[in-house]
């Protein structure tokens, strides 16, 4: 037998290269029949292949794979294996769909001639609907294993909650419930961890950095400085010291507890632009055993526009809610509305005064006392109201409420934990059952089905609205600084009307008056503007309701709420004096040069003044949206994805009918049975 001589190297790169070519070519048939069976709206071929002939096709698609490479592997000729992971290559896909949902705006057709106004509230709605679901989509695929839900629960011990989550699971798949799946992956995430977790929220400086680190006795968070990067930090015990930092791109790396502020301050990590995802802080303090973590949310407030969003975002981890509220300034509609989302979330929640050591006994006492009155006449609720200080002086207030609060905890925290868990998987069950009943009774008749559609036409067109009424907002709040001309007009008019009263002052505190009407007209216009959106997406959420025939659609005041007060224009400028020989001079002449004398003595203070103004009504308006779009597409999500099922799905299968039935009936089943926390609808 002839001794086989082995191939060269450029033989085998050219074999390489034709079994590739050949099995893309296969690939590309494969594609043909996926689009061709797909429910693509843009087919690219008609479907005339019979089932029996797709499955000859793919079967013979995998035998001549099969045979190619065991003729390749038989002279030596071997593939590395594909450099690039699927995971990467859709998520960078998703990336170019967004820049392509992006490009539906009506900003970037504007070269192809005038859109109709109702087209392009229409084509905005859609944008922002669209990059909602991708948003969705990616931050899924982002989590690490996310989405193998059902493997991770089959290596949790079993119990009740981990059986009805399988449950859930199982329905939420086989019937493609993609909205329900964050969700559920929230509640795996929790069961996985046993951590029972107390949050810390509260306006920037009032002090949640100090108390967390006299609390656990450490100095690793950072304080002196605005850390409102929009990542809240996890404190949990560990014997070794270390910092574990996730990254946007799913890198996850160790450093030294003191690099810390590199991540979450502001000053080294302006904006997150090193795209830190999570942050877990591992220390041996003595308050972090047992599976107690507490977690330092980035500041709300003006200050802190991106950090609010992360951390209403990050409320449905939350077990336990605590706001801190400096004692020497009121309660005011920022620290209510993170309340009322707690609320809403069902979390439970309590209040601390913190700097209680800038107030006496007595003031402290008072403070404690009006801020439960202000919480009690604002929410359903009454959270309980301590007074704290991260002083030494005053460190046996902080270890009271330690003692009193944080302390009982330690040995109920897993009760706690399964309350909490159980609360919120009640919550996925009903949502669930809900789904499947739309999709059970999804048959319409056409006069319906006209309403849903134009229901559904509403909720894009509201969506749009809110994105053009947002960048019109922010324009206006930028025009803002350019008040300063008409303020001086304003205020040498009121002067000169002034001095022909004839009365004798020796200041002119009309002149402040005009420039501050003139400022609080601007606010009031873009509050008013803000206010009649936020009336709209309630009616818009309300006409879904009704369409859908649920009763859960958000009262306006639920969508007002998101609405802070405006924030004040302060002048702080000096009346200047009054000189009585201005009065000779005729009163157009007057006024032009009291306009130039107010020019030379205010009008720099003035253009700062106004500079100031609109930065703060900026920032005012980018948190005002952020909340307005959280709460609407809390309510839009589900309305869109039972609309999109009724327009759509017009009739059932028997076969699907009999599986949601089926389904239905075990949900049912396992609540009777105890199996869950979840009570079918009109059960005690």
């Amino acid at each position: 037998m002839a001794e086989h001589v082995p191939l060269n190297e450029a033989h085998k790169r050219r074999l390489l290269s034709n079994a590739r070519h050949a099995d893309q070519l296969l690939s590309e048939i494969e594609a043909i029949l996926d689009a061709a069976e797909s429910r693509s709206i843009f087919p690219k071929f008609r479907l005339d292949v019979s089932p029996a002939q797709a499955r000859l096709i793919r079967n013979h698609v995998t035998r001549i794979r099969e045979h190619l490479g065991r003729a390749l592997r038989a002279v030596g000729v071997h593939h590395e294996g594909p450099s690039l992971g699927a995971l990467h290559s859709i998520r960078v896909t998703l990336a170019f769909i967004r820049v392509a949902a992006q490009e539906m705006a009506p900003r970037y057709l504007r070269g192809y001639g005038q859109l109709p106004e109702w087209a392009s509230s229409h084509l905005q709605g859609l944008t922002s609907e669209l990059e909602g679901l991708l948003d969705n989509l990616d931050r899924s695929l982002a989590e690490d294993a996310g989405a193998d839900l059902r493997s991770r629960l089959d290596r949790l011990a079993e119990t009740a909650e981990v059986e009805w989550l399988r449950l859930l699971e199982e329905i939420i798949s086989r019937h493609g419930l993609a909205e329900l799946r964050p969700r559920l992956a929230n509640l795996v995430e929790r069961l996985e961890s046993h951590h029972y977790e107390i949050a810390l929220f509260g306006r920037v400086n009032t002090g949640k950095s100090s108390l967390l680190n006299r609390l656990l006795g450490t100095t690793v968070l950072p304080v002196g400085v605005t850390p409102v990067t929009a990542v809240p930090t996890r404190l949990v015990w560990g014997a070794v010291p270390r910092l574990t930092v996730s990254f946007a791109d799913r890198r996850v790396e160790q450093y030294a507890l003191e690099e810390l502020p590199e991540f979450v301050t502001e000053e080294r990590n302006p904006s997150n632009r090193k795209a830190v995802a999570r942050i877990i802080a591992e220390l041996p303090a003595e308050r972090l055993q047992n599976g107690l973590v507490f977690v330092d949310t980035p500041g709300l407030g003006s200050l802190a526009a991106a950090g609010a969003a992360e951390t209403l975002a990050y409320l449905p981890h939350c077990d336990l809610g605590v706001l801190l509220v400096s004692a020497v300034s009121p309660l005011n509609e920022e620290d209510l509305t993170t309340l009322r989302a707690l609320y809403e979330a069902g979390i439970p929640a309590m209040v601390l005064l913190s700097k209680a050591d800038l107030l006496s006994p007595d003031e402290l006492r008072c403070a404690v006392s009006y801020t439960a009155g202000q919480i009690r006449s604002a929410l359903p609720i009454e959270p309980r109201v301590h007074a704290v200080s991260a002083l030494g002086s005053h460190a046996a207030l902080l270890d009271k409420w330690a003692e009193q609060e944080i302390a009982p905890l330690y040995a109920r925290h897993r009760d706690l934990l399964a309350d909490s868990l159980r609360r919120k998987a009640q919550l996925l069950g009903g949502a669930t059952a809900a789904a499947l009943e739309v999709r059970l009774h999804s048959a319409v008749s056409a006069p319906e089905r006209d309403r849903l559609i134009a229901a559904e036409a509403h909720l894009r067109q509201t969506a749009g609205q809110l994105e053009e009424a947002r960048s019109a907002a922010l324009r206006a709040a930028d025009q803002v600084r350019r008040l300063a001309a008409p303020a001086l007009d304003a205020a040498a008019e009121a002067w000169a009307a002034d001095l022909s009263s004839g009365e004798r002052r020796q200041g002119n505190p009309l002149t402040a008056e005009a420039v501050s009407r003139l400022a609080a007209a601007s606010a009031a216009e873009i509050y008013q503007a803000v206010t009649t959106l936020a009336r709209d997406l309630a009616a818009s959420l309300n006409a879904a309701a009704q369409a859908l025939r649920r009763d859960d659609a958000p009262a306006e005041s639920e969508l007002l709420a998101a609405l802070g007060p405006m924030p004040p224009f302060d002048l702080r400028a000096d009346p200047l004096p009054v000189k009585r020989p201005l009065l000779r001079w005729p009163r157009r002449l007057a006024v032009l040069r009291l306009r130039r004398k107010l020019s030379r003595a205010v009008g720099p203070h003035l253009e700062q003044a106004f500079t100031a103004y609109s930065r703060l009504i900026g920032n005012w308006v980018s948190e005002s949206f952020a909340e307005l779009r959280r709460r609407f597409d809390a309510h839009a999500e589900p309305y869109r994805a039972q609309l999109a099922v009724l327009v759509e799905r017009q009739t059932v299968s028997p076969e699907q009918r009999e599986a949601l039935r089926a389904d239905l009936e075990r949900l049912r089943r396992g609540a009777l049975a105890g199996g869950s926390p979840w009570r079918a609808a009109g059960e005690g």
